[in-house]
């Protein structure tokens, strides 16, 4: 079988994974969007959250862990936390909406099943998930065209009129009397083994950054036991960001929440939110945001009184 120039094609490989950001919607429990492909996103990567998958119109391969395999239209997956995948097209012309991505928080919906008992299909479905499955016959395409359906439900009318269709479509994923499993169990251990540690850390830095914002690298670096050149790298690799930039990120957004959500002094919210002098503040905020700080309380302000 060919294989795709310059991609990974071994579990050591696979460590070199990016990790994507994913910000669901407020007031929704997933994310549900059409992607084009190639796509800056479109890339050998991983996330804590879940992800269906559906390619209705093209070919290509897909990879997922160790697991390399090639894909025809109508090809459904679903991918478990932290599950390297990608899915390529060697060779092909932009590929306008080739792909349907919809992704969500498992874990956080699998904490509430004792509420929402609905939600224990996912508890069913973890342990395949952690592995990935492709799911076959003639139920993928039937879950496809829900999966549009669902697409279009959010653009007439929001995510809130999609939760039942939501939980169709994992009901009849975990009903589909044809699933093939993917990445092998020799790799999620190993994977695992390897990369959960590294995994913890990052996540504990980026925790140490949202409540400290003006914290240095040096000094988050030791706080989780990474050298500092170690923790750069590994922090560009699991986030795709390098530590400069994530933390202007944050110092911003710290920044956006106090000027729209309180009256506190300007100067005040430039050091609260991690910056060490109000003209580095104000230039990069305006460079953040296309606002200076003044200028987006007065916006934010507006915006709330136009919701009211």
């Amino acid at each position: 079988m060919p294989i795709a120039p310059d991609f990974p094609q071994s579990p050591s490989e696979t460590f070199t994974a990016t990790r994507e950001q994913i910000v669901l919607p407020g007031g929704a429990s997933y994310l549900i969007r059409r992607d084009d492909y190639p796509n800056p996103i479109c890339i050998w990567n991983y996330h804590p959250e879940w992800e269906i998958h559906f390619i209705p119109d093209a070919s290509g391969f897909a990879y997922v862990g160790d697991y390399i395999g090639p894909f025809r239209p109508g090809h459904l997956m679903l991918t478990g936390t932290n599950l390297p995948h990608n899915w390529i097209t060697p060779g092909a012309p932009p590929l306008p909406g080739r792909d349907m991505v919809l992704q969500f928080d498992a874990d956080a919906l699998i904490g509430v099943r004792a509420v929402c008992p609905e939600f224990d299909v996912l508890h069913r479905l973890k342990p395949l998930a952690q592995r990935g499955i492709e799911i076959l016959g003639k139920e993928a395409s039937l879950i496809g065209h829900m999966i549009l359906e669902l697409h279009a439900v959010g653009h007439r009318g929001g995510h809130r009129g999609g939760l039942g269709l939501f939980l169709e479509i994992l009901e009849a994923i975990d009903a589909a009397p044809e699933k093939r499993l993917l990445a092998s169990e020799h790799f999620i251990a190993t994977y695992n083994q390897v990369s959960d540690r590294r995994h913890r850390r990052i996540d504990q830095a980026i925790q140490i950054l949202q409540s400290d914002p003006g914290a240095q690298m040096h000094e988050v670096a030791q706080q989780v036991g990474f050298e500092p050149s170690a923790f750069s790298r590994a922090f560009r690799r699991l986030t795709g960001m390098n530590f400069s930039d994530y933390s202007r990120s944050v110092r911003v957004w710290r920044a956006r929440t106090l000027l729209g959500e309180s009256d506190r002094p300007i100067t005040d919210i430039c050091f609260e939110a991690g910056f060490n002098n109000l003209s580095n503040f104000n230039r990069t905020f305006r460079f953040e945001t296309g606002l200076t700080p003044r200028a987006y309380r007065k916006a934010a302000r507006i915006r709330a009184k136009s919701l009211v």
